[in-house]
Order: structure tokens, then C-alpha cells, then sequence
């Protein structure tokens, strides 16, 4: 017999937690159209059967494959459930296929997840939510992941502009009871347009907080025999407050999610040298930035004959006046410095006239007649991929593995700078919205999954515009995420690397180091550079992510080598434990107040603290530091002095940083 009142609150235990005792019989996905809200599909759907079985390697998480049925509409839904006792979180994903002889129309959504909340009538729900990393503007705090958090929840969208699922909010949001004691996050996989619809009503003398996380911009009919996908979400519990959340869900990313790999050290030249810069320029770069001890060397874009924009799409010409003897030979020389080799692709799209776009026309989409928005540029002279044909994607990957192995590249910049939607609008069906979406987002994936199978040695840098596409289905599949492309301002970049850090883990906040290049970041003349060194608040301000330098080494000099050599030594020493908790440690909102963060090992007691005066006029603060247990002896050793003492937890810590710019920098352990 189906059973009826199936609810994914069978797999949640965790007692004292007010927001998962108030969540209502659920099945935590929906159907939605216009004559059918989600939770009138929900009343009505059965579970048909269940099979469970150990997550095999993993064995604390169960996978439950699911079917169900809905009488009134002829739906049959085949749905995983992927239970991980450890982080008492549950992964739902699956497809939605019509199996009755009659069409669906108006079919809105898929719903990822959906569920309600009852609390007390007189309470309050509390929201936090990371705005994305488009923005580049300069401004202090900047608008890239700030970080919102309110008494009372709101509505959240992201992609409806373009297509990009982090052109606006990201998809994460954390919810806690009103005394911060207990609550839940939620996170979903898609790489383009979604809503988190999130109401406040009052029924029966209670307080009802519906929550509605689903694909946005769809308005489709389903034929008999089609099917449609429900993205991977993500709804996990936790004790404690918003920061505890965020813990909570950046542990679950680590343990479930993300590839096992410690955040790199990178060079990537693009806004350090010049645009008309040579493989001589490279050389000397390479050279130097070896001996530092940067571990990954990335040609980025221009590589390619026609130079960017024009020229995305000439993946097979290399740019010959920029490579006279082929980039193999400066790949190769990379290599015999003790690095691993990188670059950069656009994959995604081809400009009319490339080589790809010629060679191969039936691989892409075009927008003929249309202003391209985006770029201000006159006619969309871009074509987008097909990626919802799966045999593009074959050709596609094809290409990848084979252009990986010419060059033995070991890092891949995947790119994605322009807007699909327009096109997907374009080329949907007749009255089939959103139907091109759905099998754009769901071939990305794919494609992106046959790549590392293909090609498991290649660290994957997720960007798009910067931080336009950091959703967690796409930086599941990315080893670490260009956040932004704002590399001029160190303070603004510090709050969005806290702003990354709230929501995922460190690896995924990359910036690149840049100071003296260019005259109009820098308030420090050459010579002072020469003869001072580095500030070190431009450097560590860099450290809440994986370690990025753009910097001209032309400016190096042998004193200027030796105190970044020592900043990278100790920023290795360290960075395991941007994948641990995260804690900010200030809220600044000028730029005359303190600023810091502390990353902290729980299970080893290990971490360190970065406090930055910024332009404060005090020299002194004192702070708390909540990783640390109440009552334990922990040794903090100064990073620049190496000098040791002691800090009892539960206790403040008086620092003082004399200089403007400067910052204190300790690294700890139990005694």
C-alpha cells in the first residue's frame, strides 16, 4: 500500500532544537503549477516504494531511493534521498515525469524543497542570507557577500537577470529561533535562475513559516512521457546561532561535498601584467614566482589567437606573437620550475567568426538581431553552447581531455562571462519558458562531471564574471572559486572573503595579491615599497581563501622575495584549517574599526587569528575568541615575532598593532 504521510522528518534527530520540532510532515519536494501551490501537490502524494542502502564509502549517510506517486495529476516522481547522520543533514534530488495521457500546463518551478515551520505565534524567526560576488565597486563594506541578517524572514532570487545563479543573492539561507539557540540551513544546486520564497502567516494560533525553494523563470507544459529534474537541495540542522549554522554547513561541504583538496598557492597574471604583455614577460614571472613558492602557474586568458572577447572560441590557435615556439614550451618550463601548469577556457561560449563557431556550427545557439546588454557592445556576437545535447557535450569533453594532455594542465579556470538567458529565451520551445534553463543547467553539470572523471588531476577554478555562478552544485564540482573580480581594494576584498566564509569554505574565496603594479592601488610610493616591504594588511587581507599573487615581479627585490616567502611558508602552515570553522570576529562598517577572523580546528584544538587595525584611530582592542573552549590553556605564537604566551578560553585577548595597515597574526594550539 503507498504510504501517505511520508515526511523527511524521519530522518532528523536531534532534541532541543525548536525549528526541527516545529517542522511540519513534509516530503520536501513539490510539483508546482498555476491551478496547484506545492502544498496542494503535497496533500495528495503518496510513496509507491523505498529501498535504503549504506552511502557506501561513507557510514554515516544512507541513500533512500524513493518513487511516488500523485493521483490527480498522473505525476510519478523517482527521488534519492541522501541521509548524513554526521552533519544531520539531508541531500533530496530527482526527476518528475508525467505518466498519465493528458498534458501539464503551466508547470512552475520544479520545487527543490518545500516545508513548513510552526513556532509560537508571538515568535520570530531569524534570516541570514550572503548577497553574490558580482559587484566589484570599491566601497567599504562592499555590497559582494554582505552579509544580511534579520529578525523575520524575506524572499530571495538569484539569476532572473541573466541567468547566473549569483548575480544577486546566493542560494544558501540560514534560519535560527529567535534566542539563536537552534535552527537550520538550506543550500541548492542550480547554476541559473531560482527563488527561495519564504512567507510569515498566522493560522490556528501559531506562527506558519512556509518555505518554497525552487527553479525560477519556468512556465511549461509537460507532455506525457516528458520529465523535468528536481536540483539537488540541501536542509540540515544544527544547534547554536547564525555563526554555528554557517559551521554546521560549511562541515557538511567538507565532509560530503567538496573534492579533498587543500587550497592552493596560484599565480594568475591577468590583471598584474600588461595587456600587451609576452611569453619574455612569463618567463621572468614564472621564474620568480617559483622561487616564493607559489605551486600553480596560470596563463589566463589571450592565450588563443583573437585575444578576449573576440576571441573565445579559438581554443585549437594559440596566439603565435605571444607564443613563437607554442605555449607547450612555456608549459613545460613551468614544470621544470617546480610548478604545476594552468589556464583558462570559456568553454561555454564562441564568438561568430572563431574557429570553433566555424568548424562547428551545430554545436551552438545564436541571437541574431539582438543588443548585447551585457557588454554594451552593439550585436550578441556570442554563441552559446549547446550543452543540453548530449553529444556536443561528448565532442566537448573530448576536446578537454585531449587539450589538458597537450599541455599537461593542472588547473582549468573555467570561465563563463556573459548572460545565457537572453538565448535560452530565445531558442525555448512555444510556451515552453524555461525548458532550454532546465537542460543548459542539467548539461553543465554533466559536462563538468565527465571532466573530472576524464581528468582527476586538474584542480578546477570555478568563475564566472567572478562570483556570478557559486552555487553549491557548481562549486561541488570545483576544487576552489574565483569570488570576484575585484582585485584593486584589499579591505573591501578582506569582507568578502567573511562574506564567502559564511556560507562555504575558505578554498572558494580566491583574490590575487596586488599592491604596487598599478599606481592607483597603492598609497605607498616604490621606493618605500623597496626600502619597507610589504604592508602586511594588503597581503593577509588575501589569507580568508586560497592564496592568489598578480603582483609585476619586476618589483621584487631580494628583500621584498624573503618577506613573501615567509608569508607564504606560514600561510601553508595554515590553510588545512580554512576548511574548519570559521568564526568573524568584528562587524566593521567604516573603515576607522578593527576587522579580524579565526579559523578553528574543533577536533584538534588547532587555529589562527587575523586582526587587522585597518584605519582605526585606537591602537589597542581587546577580543573574544569563540572557537576556544571555556577554561582550556591554549599557546599563541606570534606569527612576525614568534613569541609565545598563553590565553585561558573564555577570556579576552589585548591586542595591540601600532601601525596603520598593520595587523597581528597568531597561530595556536592546546597546551
Amino acid at each position: 500500500m503507498p504510504e501517505k504521510r511520508f515526511s523527511i522528518r524521519r530522518f532528523f534527530r536531534q532534541p532541543g532544537n525548536t525549528l526541527l520540532a516545529g517542522l511540519q510532515p513534509t516530503c520536501g519536494f513539490a510539483l508546482t503549477t498555476q491551478e496547484m501551490p506545492p502544498a496542494a501537490f503535497q496533500a495528495d502524494v503518496s510513496l509507491r516504494s523505498l529501498s535504503s542502502a549504506a552511502g557506501d564509502p561513507l557510514p554515516d549517510s544512507r541513500i533512500h531511493d524513493c518513487v511516488f506517486e500523485h493521483h490527480a495529476s498522473g505525476v510519478e516522481v523517482q527521488v534519492e534521498f541522501i541521509e548524513h547522520r554526521d552533519t544531520a543533514t539531508l541531500e533530496i534530488s530527482g526527476r518528475i515525469y508525467n505518466r498519465s495521457r493528458k498534458s501539464i500546463q503551466h508547470v512552475h518551478g520544479p520545487v527543490s524543497l518545500c516545508f513548513t515551520l510552526a513556532i509560537g505565534k508571538n515568535d520570530t524567526v531569524r534570516m541570514t542570507s550572503v548577497y553574490g560576488g558580482g559587484p566589484t565597486d570599491g566601497d567599504y563594506p562592499p555590497q559582494a557577500y554582505k552579509l544580511t541578517e534579520t529578525d523575520g524572514v524575506r524572499f530571495l532570487f538569484g539569476g532572473h537577470e541573466g541567468g547566473r545563479s549569483t548575480e544577486t543573492e546566493m542560494p544558501y539561507v540560514i534560519f535560527t529561533d529567535e534566542t539563536e539557540s537552534s535552527g537550520l540551513f538550506c543550500a541548492l544546486e542550480w547554476p541559473a535562475s531560482w527563488t527561495i520564497d519564504v512567507r510569515n502567516v498566522v493560522a490556528g494560533g501559531k506562527r506558519m513559516i512556509p518555505v518554497v525553494i525552487k527553479v525560477g523563470g519556468c512556465d511549461l507544459t509537460l507532455e506525457p512521457g516528458e520529465s523535468i529534474p528536481i536540483p539537488r537541495a540541501h536542509i540540515g540542522f544544527f544547534v547554536g546561532d547564525a555563526v554555528a549554522g554557517s559551521n554546521a554547513l560549511r562541515r557538511h561541504i567538507v565532509e560530503h561535498l567538496r573534492p579533498p583538496t587543500l587550497p592552493p598557492v596560484f599565480y594568475n597574471h591577468y590583471f598584474g601584467l600588461p595587456r600587451d604583455w609576452t611569453v619574455e614577460d612569463q618567463f621572468r614571472e614564472a621564474d620568480i614566482y617559483a622561487e616564493l613558492g607559489v605551486e600553480y602557474y596560470v596563463v589566463d586568458a589571450e592565450w588563443f589567437a583573437g585575444k578576449f572577447r573576440q576571441g573565445i572560441g579559438n581554443w585549437e590557435v594559440e596566439d603565435q606573437q605571444r607564443f613563437p615556439n607554442g605555449m607547450v614550451e612555456f608549459a613545460e618550463h613551468v614544470r621544470s620550475r617546480g610548478m604545476k601548469f594552468g589556464s583558462w577556457l570559456e568553454i561555454e561560449w564562441a564568438m561568430k567568426g572563431s574557429h570553433w563557431a566555424l568548424e562547428h556550427p551545430d554545436w551552438f545557439d545564436a541571437l541574431p538581431g539582438r543588443y548585447d546588454t551585457h557588454y554594451d557592445g552593439g550585436e550578441y556576437n556570442d554563441l552559446l553552447l549547446r550543452l543540453g545535447d548530449a553529444e556536443v557535450r561528448d565532442r566537448v569533453a573530448d576536446f578537454l581531455e585531449a587539450w589538458v594532455d597537450k599541455y599537461g594542465i593542472e588547473w582549468l579556470r573555467w570561465d563563463m562571462n556573459n548572460s545565457p538567458q537572453p538565448i535560452w529565451q530565445a531558442t525555448d520551445p512555444p510556451g515552453q519558458r524555461g525548458w532550454r534553463q532546465l537542460e543548459y543547467a542539467e548539461g553543465l553539470y554533466a559536462l563538468l562531471d565527465a571532466f573530472m572523471r576524464r581528468c582527476p588531476q586538474v584542480s578546477i577554478e570555478a568563475c564566472s564574471s567572478g562570483g556570478y555562478r557559486m552555487d553549491l552544485g557548481t562549486l561541488r564540482r570545483a576544487h576552489t572559486a574565483w569570488m570576484c573580480d575585484n582585485t584593486d581594494t584589499h579591505d573591501p576584498i578582506r569582507l568578502m572573503q567573511k562574506g564567502v566564509n559564511r556560507v562555504v569554505p575558505g578554498c572558494y574565496a580566491n583574490s590575487t595579491m596586488l599592491w604596487a603594479t598599478h599606481d592607483h592601488r597603492r598609497t605607498q610610493s616604490l621606493a618605500a615599497l623597496k626600502r619597507d616591504g610589504y604592508p602586511t594588511s594588503p597581503l593577509r587581507s588575501r589569507m580568508g581563501g586560497s592564496l592568489g599573487f598578480a603582483e609585476s615581479a619586476r618589483l621584487y627585490t631580494p628583500k621584498i622575495k624573503e618577506q613573501l616567502q615567509r608569508e607564504i611558508v606560514a600561510y601553508k602552515a595554515q590553510r588545512h584549517l580554512l576548511l574548519k570553522d570559521y568564526y568573524p570576529l568584528f562587524a566593521p562598517q567604516r573603515l576607522a574599526e578593527f576587522d579580524g577572523w579565526q579559523f578553528h580546528d574543533p577536533l584538534t584544538g588547532q587555529g589562527f587569528v587575523q586582526i587587522f587595525r585597518v584605519n582605526a584611530p585606537a591602537t589597542r582592542t581587546t577580543v573574544n575568541l569563540p572557537g576556544l573552549d571555556v577554561g582550556t590553556r591554549y599557546t599563541l605564537r606570534d606569527v612576525d615575532t614568534n613569541r609565545k604566551k598563553a590565553i585561558i578560553g573564555g577570556t579576552a585577548l589585548k591586542v595591540t598593532i601600532p601601525d596603520p595597515q598593520g595587523t597581528k597574526w597568531y597561530q595556536y594550539g592546546l597546551d
